[in-house]
């Protein structure tokens, strides 16, 4: 590895000496390039190519040099005319030349010698074979944005049309509009997302780098979803690069109004509803562009508003009547076994089952009253026996403007800018929004604004200025704020802030931690500069980036307490069938408690990059990328160093054991989070060959080192001991004790001075402090990227590709680690504390270690039309295996943690994400123009269909037990022991039992179980959205479009997993499920 990083830095030394400028870089333009030859098959120098913007005129001129090769770079997606001139030969023009987003576009010329005075005029548009890169990539056009269907009218959530890409979320009714999807190996929300040029991911550093600014269909020209092995000037990213184009205005003022609409009487009831769930959308808006002074200067702007009112029945398990009286007579496991409590005093069966009433806990009696009382038949289990109806609303305004001016032929600028605030308001199902853990409100305002300054120097020399600023401001408040609901319940010791949150394993909660978080503001501040030199056959470019990331945030997590239940103090020693959280709750037996709420942290980080990398067309039919890129993040400082880290060798004073709290900037504690890492050179190399002399068909590869961000999904108040309110109490587990009682109160605590034994008690007492802090040897994720493919076009217009992708990665960002787990050695019955490696404190961690690794293998067939006769089509089936062994939180079972921090192999399995079949077609059809009678012809003319089609592997999901017998504070989700084949025949499984829920028991008290992670698959999702299109002309360059889309077209029934919590009433059963049909109806005029 050491070679290697030294043969890179050699290779970023060569092409960095090369010219005599030196430059910084990412651009947001494109570019054209070629050789010129003679009747002879001879390179002409001295040509001069002229590229013209159909749409606004504006022209970049080039000279073709002693190679015959030429570039015209800095162009913007578009349309485009191309002519070549010199003297003694006849003039070529090339016309409807489109140009994508981020493009390198190789068009030759052969010149003939001068027969006629008039030009020869070619409408070929451009090549559809790639044959000048080696990165694996798909554009989504402005056509294809046009009339293909688009949830929530977000351009972007149409990547899936890129192979490897996996939609995990559309995005549809965030605030932030955005959509969340994995691509090719890469994690979900770690893709670098590039607007204009510029950054549109959060801020670098501080938090998951998930995408800010997205935009409407109307605003935007295209976007390209870069796969694998990306260019050096892309970089930050192991997931993969999203560049995407805002529209110009053109030489012609042209503009919309619009608007669509989603309304329950059109829509399909979802298999487990009675009844269609209330929707009511509106989206409406408009686009104005064009000259403001023409061939020189233009101006696009669009607005589009969106109100949007959902209702949606949530399934919930609550108390019985006979639970809050002490009856637990009615309870019953999953297959309909009864199961037992024991009095925690005696360890006896209670008589009945049921818990006598002076043994009743008078704060759990008053918390229970506020869970709504149910309402729904249900199974033996009682699971998901209250229906409630949970009301979610959204406003939102999302602005973009930009200006484009050409202030003399060699100088371009762009200016762009972009907003959206919004607001969000969820009620809840329980009918009191202070203690239903699903209501919330929030507010966000991102606003983003782009400079680009394009200097062209001479034919061969151009220079890209950029700069960046985004801020986001995120206010998030639960209902009841300020409100003394844990007063009125009578417990004592904690703020008035907020109702408690009681979790109770197997029953919905009570209560939110996310009481408050105001980030006020996160900024991302950047500046790119890049320089690109033609020489020869060679395209060298070279650069440079620098990005300053700001967070200002306060957090409430929970300032009137987080109490947990479990079902172990009501056990017999964990056996199956015994024990309910629930009758623990009403003991006010508490097996876990925490308080946190932090002061205003300010924290900062920033990121720079230097990279250099060339197009070198070695022949006319082989072309080599290669480059390198350096970066390096400065990590994580709070501006007055509040911020702890942690000593795991230095003695305490106060227990006399390894383990001290430290703090930023005393000490010699360093004041970032970790040392920055410095040695993270990434080479690129790539080929593309033209196997052919008729060139239609191109073999293209290349591999690549990538790095990513040093953190995936920490917060403003991360790692805030000391200066923050925090306190956690945890009982032994595998235990019948509790930490406390509801009724007593929550223990004592108070700010504690920073000193060397901060947050410690002696051993044998129980610790009240939790500690989380950055790993001092934190590095930059690694991946290692390759494919190889083959392309063949047919005709002009349609071209199929076979090809492999790969990405090996390693040192991934995981969940919070572990420290203070009990090594499996000592692992047994009694007091676990004083065995964890710090028994002075309740839970060490360690904040997205960078100790995960993942593995990615893709085959895929890809075949794309370029529209041709109103005709296009573009489909791919990839076939993957995905594995790793860490992952961020997810819905299907995992957490992001380990289950065994001593053992971190047992989790290397099948990704969440892993979706080894995925197929996706989508097409676009007009209606050829019937001309007949006008009125025939204006009724049968103007339609247009747009089609996506995709079919896919069902999730995996790991299969859990809410019971925990270690007694080792595992951090992860414990799994059980998997004792049979837990799939069941396909003609065997049903919604009630998917899976043999039989095929699982609870593992022997103090072992883990050995049942693998990502044990089983949920169904699979099969999906057709269409849009069916009129268009009208009105006369007077004005246009009627009239359209309608349906999501989920066919209504095909699209389950979600099934229950995957051992011992849950809902183990194995499946009970919700993906939307039914969604019909979505619009109107245009354009102008």
């Amino acid at each position: 590895m050491r070679t290697f990083t030294l043969l890179a830095a050699g290779v970023l030394l060569t092409l960095a000496t090369a010219p005599a400028t030196y430059a910084f870089a990412q651009s947001g333009t494109s570019a054209i390039v070629g050789i010129i030859k003679d009747p002879a098959g001879d390179p002409v120098p001295g040509v001069q190519v002229s590229v013209a913007n159909e749409s606004t005129g504006i022209t970049v001129q080039s000279v073709t040099n002693a190679e015959g090769a030429y570039r015209v770079s800095a162009l913007v997606p578009g349309m485009y005319r191309l002519v070549v001139t010199l003297d003694g030969f006849d003039s070529v023009t090339r016309q409807q030349i489109t140009l994508e987003v981020g493009q390198r576009l190789a068009i030759d010329v052969t010149l003939d010698l001068q027969k006629r005075t008039e030009a020869v005029e070619v409408i070929a548009g451009a090549p559809v074979l790639e044959s000048q890169s080696s990165n694996v990539a798909q554009t989504v056009t402005r056509e294809m944005l046009g009339a293909l269907p688009l949830p929530n009218r977000s351009a972007s959530s149409l990547a899936s049309l890129a192979p490897g890409v996996i939609m995990i979320d559309t995005g549809a009714g965030t605030a932030e509009n955005y959509p969340v999807f994995s691509v090719s190996g890469g994690r979900a929300r770690n893709q670098n997302f590039i607007l204009d040029g510029g950054n549109a991911s959060n801020a670098v550093g501080l938090t998951r780098p998930q995408q800010l600014t997205s935009l409407p269909v109307d605003a935007m020209q295209e976007f390209r979803v870069i796969t694998n092995n990306y260019a050096a000037e892309y970089g930050h990213s192991t997931g993969g690069v999203v560049t995407m184009s805002t529209r110009s205005g053109t030489n012609r003022y042209r503009g919309s109004l619009f608007e669509s609409l989603q309304n329950d009487a059109l829509n399909a009831k979802n298999y487990f509803a009675a009844t269609e769930s209330p929707l009511r959308l509106n989206q409406f808006g408009g686009t104005f562009g064009g000259p403001i002074r023409r061939g020189k200067t233009f101006f696009f702007t669009s607005w589009e508003r969106t109100r949007q009112l959902t209702s949606d029945t949530v399934l919930s398990t609550v108390p019985t009547l006979l639970n809050r009286q002490g009856d637990f007579s009615d309870l019953r496991s999953s297959s309909g076994v009864p199961v037992v409590i024991y009095d925690p005093l005696t360890r006896a069966p209670f008589d009945g089952n049921v818990i006598p009433e002076d043994r009743f806990d008078p704060v759990a009696v008053a918390a229970l009253a506020y869970y709504p009382l149910p309402n729904h038949a249900v199974t033996a289990s009682n699971a998901g026996n209250y229906a409630g109806t949970s009301e979610s609303t959204l406003d939102r305004d999302i602005i973009v403007g930009r200006i484009d001016h050409q202030l003399r032929r060699d100088d371009l600028w762009t200016a762009r800018y972009y907003l959206n605030d919004s607001a969000t308001s969820v009620t809840g199902s329980y009918g009191n929004p202070v203690v239903d853990p699903l209501s919330d409100t929030t507010a966000v305002r991102v606003q983003s604004v782009t400079g680009a300054y394009t200097h062209i120097f001479n034919s061969k020399v151009v220079n890209e200025l950029r700069l960046t600023y985004l801020r986001r401001k995120f206010i998030d408040r639960h209902p009841g704020l300020g409100t003394d609901l844990a007063g009125a319940i009578g417990l004592s010791g904690v703020s008035d802030q907020a109702f408690p949150v009681f979790t109770v394993p197997g029953y919905a909660a009570l209560g939110s931690a996310a009481v408050a978080r105001f980030q006020t503001p996160i900024l991302d501040r950047q500046v790119l500069e890049s320089l690109t030199w033609s020489r020869g056959t060679h395209a060298y470019k070279f650069g440079g980036e620098f990005r300053a990331g700001a967070n200002d945030e306060i957090r409430d997590r929970g300032s009137s307490a987080s109490l947990t239940f479990t079902p172990l103090i009501t056990s017999s020693a964990g056996a199956a069938n015994t024990g309910n959280a629930l009758a623990s709750l009403l003991l006010g037996e508490v097996n876990a408690a925490s308080v946190q709420i932090s002061d205003l942290l300010q924290t900062r980080a920033s990121y720079v990059a230097l990279y250099a990398q060339d197009d070198w067309r070695l022949t006319d039919r082989l072309t080599i990328n290669y480059g390198v890129r350096w970066e390096v993040e400065l990590p994580r400082r709070e501006v007055n160093n509040k911020m702890n880290s942690f000593d795991p060798t230095a003695i305490n004073p106060v227990s006399g054991t390894p383990g001290v709290v430290t703090f930023a900037g005393v000490n010699g504690t360093p004041e970032r989070a970790f040392p920055p890492d410095w040695n993270n050179v990434g080479p690129r190399l790539g080929f593309a060959y033209q196997v052919d002399g008729a060139r239609h068909t191109v073999i293209r590869g290349g591999a690549g080192i990538f790095y990513g961000p040093t953190v995936s999904n920490t917060v403003g108040d991360t790692a805030a001991l000391g200066f923050s309110t925090a306190a956690s109490f945890v009982a032994s587990q595998a235990t019948t004790q509790s930490t406390f009682h509801l009724r007593d109160g929550f223990p004592p605590y108070a700010p504690r001075d920073r000193t060397s034994g901060f947050g410690a008690v002696p051993v044998g007492q129980r610790p009240n402090t939790a500690v989380s802090y950055f790993d001092p040897r934190q590095v930059a994720p690694t991946s290692y990227q390759s494919n190889i493919s083959i392309q063949h076009e047919f005709g002009s217009a349609m071209v199929v590709e076979a090809g492999y992708i790969g990405n090996e990665s390693r040192h991934l960002t995981a969940n919070d680690f572990s420290l203070n787990q009990v090594a499996p050695d000592l692992m047994g019955p009694g007091d676990a504390q004083p065995r964890r490696p710090f028994p002075q404190f309740s839970n060490v961690t360690i904040i997205n270690p960078s100790i995960g690794k993942s593995s990615y293998h893709a085959g895929f067939v890809r075949l794309q039309r370029r529209l041709s006769n109103g005709f296009s089509l573009l489909a791919h089936y990839t076939r993957s295996r995905y594995l790793d062994d860490v992952e961020s939180a997810n819905e299907y079972g995992n957490s992001g943690s380990y289950m065994d921090a001593y053992h971190r192999d047992l989790d290397w399995a099948r990704s969440a994400s892993d979706v080894p079949d995925h197929f996706v077609v989508s097409l676009v059809y007009e209606v050829p123009r019937v001309r007949i009678h006008p009125y025939l012809s204006a009724v049968l003319g103007g339609w247009r269909l747009g089609l996506v089609e995709t079919l896919q592997s069902g999730p995996p999901f790991t299969v859990i037990t809410g019971a925990n017998t270690t007694n080792a504070f595992p951090a992860g989700p414990l799994r059980p022991n998997l004792v049979a084949d837990p799939v069941l025949p396909a003609d065997r499984r049903t919604l009630s039992r998917w899976f043999n829920t039989a095929a699982f028991t609870n593992p022997t008290p103090f072992t883990f179980g050995n049942s693998p992670r990502s044990v089983m698959r949920g169904p699979g999702i099969a999906t057709t959205d269409a849009t069916l299109e009129k268009r009208t002309s009105l006369g007077h360059g004005m246009t009627l479009e009239l359209r309608a889309e349906a999501y989920n077209l066919l209504n095909q029934a699209n389950f979600n997993i099934p229950g995957f919590t051992l011992g849950s009433a809902d183990f194995g059963v499946i009970s919700s499920a993906r939307p039914s049909r969604t019909v979505q109806l619009g109107a245009r005029v354009s102008f």
